[in-house]
């Protein structure tokens, strides 16, 4: 690999980790390439993205931006799973495909928030992934803002409702 290639790819590191939220560091070594293409398939669906890393060219690229605090993690076989939208959900799908592959462990994570870095172990990362979503989180929160004015309507409802049973039970007792 030449010089012009290693710089395109810092830069494209550099790129992956000023727009990553989060970010999840893989060891792969021994996996299939089967196994490797269906995650990769996974993530996709789920807008995350596999990266494999270029230990040296990626410490180089983490210079200056959240993920500098994980580039010590940076050798062997591995792979940075991220996202630019949903910091969960490639939590999640890496958490489901490293109980079905043995070969494939979770090193590290990462999560950003305002440009800052906070470092997570392996347990670290499962716990995210078990989070509820980020629609999970909207539909409870809709429900939340929901119930007092459903519970308004119900007891308004209930007036005119308790008027006719008490109409309805006069009647029935006169027949």
């Amino acid at each position: 690999m030449d010089r012009s290639q290693k710089e395109v790819l810092v830069a494209e590191f550099k790129d992956i980790f000023e727009h990553a939220l989060s970010g999840v560091l893989v060891s792969y070594q021994g996996s299939t390439v089967e196994s490797l293409t269906q995650l990769r398939k996974t993530l996709n669906q789920n807008g995350a993205k596999f990266k494999v890393l270029k230990n040296t060219l990626a410490r180089l690229g983490s210079q200056g931006t959240a993920y500098e605090s994980l580039s010590s993690q940076f050798k062997d076989t591995r792979a940075l799973v991220y996202s630019t939208h949903d910091p969960i959900a490639h939590a999640k799908v890496i958490a489901d495909a490293v109980k079905t592959n043995e070969k494939l462990s979770i090193v590290a994570g990462l999560l950003v928030t305002n440009n800052v870095g906070k470092l997570l172990d392996a347990a670290g990362v499962v716990a995210l992934s078990q989070l509820p979503s980020k629609e999970e989180l909207l539909t409870k929160l809709l429900y939340v803002f929901n119930a007092p004015i459903t519970n308004f309507a119900r007891t308004l409802n209930e007036v005119p409702a308790s008027f006719v049973r008490t109409l309805q039970a006069i009647a029935d007792s006169k027949s």
